[in-house]
């Protein structure tokens, strides 16, 4: 079971949207490890500027997985794309 369930997850690993959601995700789990963190982040950013930040991070997290699916993504090795 488990050796079909990695069997059909490692073609997707090509896929630059996976990867990006791979590094999302440790990025969320750093920030969760912390709770601290993130209000320290948003600390820096003056106040004048975090609602703009906020669209920017928002935008952000929805443009760059859907920038990344729509990039050429590399072939499958050993057969047609």
């Amino acid at each position: 079971m488990i050796r079909a369930i990695i069997a059909e997850l490692r073609p997707l690993w090509r896929l630059w949207s996976v990867k990006l959601a791979a590094l999302c995700g440790l990025v969320v789990a750093y920030l969760m490890s912390d709770p601290t963190l993130l209000p320290r982040l948003v600390a820096y950013v003056p106040p004048e500027w975090r609602p703009v930040a906020s669209v920017l991070v928002g935008f952000a997290a929805f443009a760059l997985p859907t920038i990344a699916r729509r990039l050429p993504q590399p072939p499958k090795p050993g057969g047609d794309a």
